[in-house]
C-alpha cells in the first residue's frame, strides 16, 4: 500500500529496481531476436544470447571474486564489452574500462590505484599489456596467450541470473577522467546513476525499436549509448573508426543514426567520392565530446542528413543538455536545453548567477553521475561544492535558456588584458577551405602574458603557410585574437575527441 509523505504520495520503491542486468534481462524476453553487430569482424549476437552469456560470464567471476571487487577492462567498442559489462553488474563487481590509448605505464596506475583483481583485455592490445606490471589474473579475448588465461574460460558454466543483491547504490564502474588538464581523476558511478544516463540516451535521440545505430564513439560512452538502444529495442552495430568503412557500413544494413565525435564527422564529410554512398536512410546523426564547429554542422547538413542532434555530456555526471534538431537548426551555435535530470547554471567565481548572455562557469546538479573523485578529497572539495557540480566549462544561456559552450576556465587566454575564448577563434580557423582540424591554445609571453597560438591539421594533399592562416584570421576577427604563432601537426585529442591543449602547450612552449 502506499505510504502518505506530507503533500505527495510515494509508493514504496523496492531495492534496486534500476539494476543494469535488468536491460539484458527484459529485452531477451521481449525481442530475442534483435542483434548487436560488430561491423570491424562481421559478428553478431541476439539480445539472448548477449544476456545468457553475461550470465554465465557473471556466474563464472563470482567464483573466483567477490561483489566490490575491481576488474580492468581494455577492449574495443565490440559486442563483448557489452556482454562485459552486463556480467559486472549482475555479479554486482566494479568494471574499470580503460583506454587503449593510454600507455602501459598510465594502465599500471589505474590497476594498481583500484586494487584491481584482474584484468580483462582484447588479444589486438598485447604489446600494450605485456609491458604492463600487473601480478594478478589476466583473461585474454581471442588468440591465446602464453601466462594468461582464455576469455572463453568464463564461459563456462550456467546461463541461469546470478544470486546477489543489488541496490540503487551498488557500484557498477569506475571511470577516470579524459586528463585534459593533466591529472585524471576517478570516480564511481552507481547501477542508478548509470541506468538514469542510459534511459536519458533514448529519450534524448528519440530512438525506437525501429533503429539501427551505428556506434563509433569509445567504449564506457558507447556502452550508454547502446544501453539507450537496447532499452528502445533497436538493433546496435559497434564499428571501429574508419571514414570509409562508416558509409559502407550505412550501406549495408541500412544504418538509421550514426553517433559519434565531431572529428569522426569531420573525416566523414571529406571523403572524396561521398556523394556515391546511399546514405537515404539515415534518419539522423548524433554528435558527443567536444563543441561541435559550425563548419562541420553545416557539411553535415548538406552531406548526410538535415537531422543532427548535439549534446553535452561529462563523464562524471552524464548527459548535461541535448540539442534535437529543430533546435539546432533554430540555434546552431548552442548544445542545447538541460535534460529533464539536470538543473544547470551559470556563474561568476563567487557563485552568483549571471545572467542571460553572460559568460561564466557552468554548474549543475544531477541524479544520474558521480558525488566526489573516489579517494580524492582535494579534488572533490574543488569540484563538488553546496550541492553543485563545477564543470569548468565556460557558458552561456540566451534568453530561451539555450546554453552555449564558449570554452574551459583554464582554455581562456588572456593576452595584453584582453579575454579570449579559444573557440572563437578555432571557430574561424576551421572555415579555412584547407583546414581539417585545429586547436587555439595559449602560450607564455613575456610581452604579452599569453600569446595565440594554433595547432592546425591541413586536409590531405593540401599545402598552406603560417602567415596564410594567420592573415586570414585578421581578416574576419579583431587583430589581437588570431594567432601570433600557427604549427601545423595532429591536434591531440581524447578518446571522445576533446583537445588535450595541457599537452600541445607543454609541447610547443619556448619554441
Amino acid at each position: 500500500m502506499a505510504e502518505y509523505k506530507g503533500y505527495q504520495w510515494r509508493a514504496p520503491r523496492p531495492p534496486g529496481h534500476l539494476k543494469i542486468g535488468l536491460i539484458a534481462k527484459n529485452a531477451a524476453l521481449s525481442y530475442p531476436d534483435k542483434k548487436i553487430i560488430d561491423a570491424t569482424t562481421g559478428e553478431s549476437r541476439t539480445y539472448k544470447e548477449v544476456n545468457e552469456r553475461s550470465n554465465i560470464i557473471a556466474n563464472s567471476l563470482l567464483k573466483r571474486y567477490k561483489p566490490g571487487d575491481f576488474i580492468g577492462v581494455i577492449t574495443r567498442l565490440g559486442i563483448d564489452i557489452t556482454e562485459i559489462y552486463f556480467a559486472g553488474a549482475k555479479a554486482g563487481l566494479i568494471l574499470i574500462p580503460i583506454s587503449a590509448r593510454l600507455a602501459p605505464k598510465e594502465i599500471e596506475t589505474i590497476l594498481k590505484y583500484a586494487r584491481a583483481k584482474a584484468l580483462i583485455f582484447d588479444s589486438r592490445f598485447e604489446s600494450m599489456v605485456a609491458q604492463v606490471s600487473f601480478e594478478q589474473e589476466k583473461y585474454v579475448i581471442g588468440k591465446p596467450i602464453s601466462g594468461c588465461l582464455s576469455y572463453d574460460e568464463l564461459l563456462k558454466g550456467e546461463a541461469k541470473e546470478p544470486d546477489v543483491e543489488i541496490t540503487d547504490d551498488t557500484p557498477v564502474t569506475l571511470g577516470f577522467t579524459s586528463g585534459t588538464t593533466g591529472t585524471p581523476k576517478s570516480y564511481l558511478r552507481t547501477q542508478y546513476a548509470n541506468f538514469l544516463n542510459h534511459i536519458t540516451y533514448t529519450i534524448s535521440f528519440d530512438f525506437t525499436y525501429q533503429d539501427i545505430v551505428l556506434n563509433l564513439v569509445p567504449p564506457l560512452t558507447g556502452l550508454s549509448c547502446g544501453c539507450g538502444v537496447i532499452l528502445a529495442r533497436g538493433t546496435i552495430i559497434n564499428q571501429d573508426f574508419d571514414p570509409v568503412g562508416v558509409l559502407k557500413t550505412i550501406e549495408k544494413y541500412k544504418v538509421t543514426f550514426v553517433y559519434g565525435v565531431p572529428t569522426m564527422f569531420s573525416f566523414i564529410m571529406n571523403v572524396p567520392d561521398l556523394e556515391n554512398y546511399d546514405l537515404s536512410s539515415l534518419r539522423a546523426v548524433g554528435s558527443v565530446g567536444a563543441v561541435l564547429p559550425r563548419p562541420t554542422l553545416e557539411q553535415m547538413w548538406k552531406k548526410l542528413t538535415p537531422n543532427v542532434y548535439d549534446h553535452l555530456g561529462l563523464q562524471e555526471t552524464g548527459f548535461i543538455a541535448v540539442s534535437k534538431p529543430d533546435m539546432k537548426r533554430a540555434y546552431p551555435d548552442y548544445v542545447g536545453s538541460p535534460t529533464c535530470l539536470q538543473e544547470v547554471r551559470i556563474v561568476d567565481e563567487h557563485g552568483q548567477e549571471k545572467t542571460p548572455g553572460e559568460i561564466g562557469e557552468v554548474i549543475i546538479r544531477f541524479p544520474d553521475g558521480a558525488g566526489e573523485y573516489w579517494k580524492n578529497e582535494e579534488k572533490t572539495k574543488e569540484a563538488f561544492r553546496d550541492g553543485w557540480f563545477h564543470t569548468g566549462d565556460l557558458g552561456k544561456f540566451d534568453q530561451s535558456g539555450h546554453l552555449a559552450i564558449v570554452g574551459r576556465l583554464k582554455d581562456m587566454i588572456v593576452s595584453g588584458g584582453y579575454n579570449i575564448f579559444s573557440v572563437d577563434v578555432e571557430e574561424v580557423i576551421l572555415k579555412h577551405p584547407k583546414v581539417l582540424d585545429c586547436a587555439v591554445i595559449g602560450l607564455p609571453d613575456t610581452t604579452w602574458g599569453e600569446k595565440v597560438a594554433a595547432v592546425v591539421k591541413l586536409k590531405p594533399g593540401e599545402n598552406c603557410t603560417e602567415e596564410e592562416i594567420i592573415n586570414y584570421c585578421k581578416d574576419r576577427m579583431a587583430h589581437y585574437k588570431a594567432p601570433k604563432e600557427v604549427f601545423f601537426d595532429d591536434v591531440v585529442r581524447t578518446p571522445t575527441g576533446k583537445a588535450m591543449k595541457f599537452a600541445m602547450v607543454e609541447k610547443y612552449k619556448g619554441r
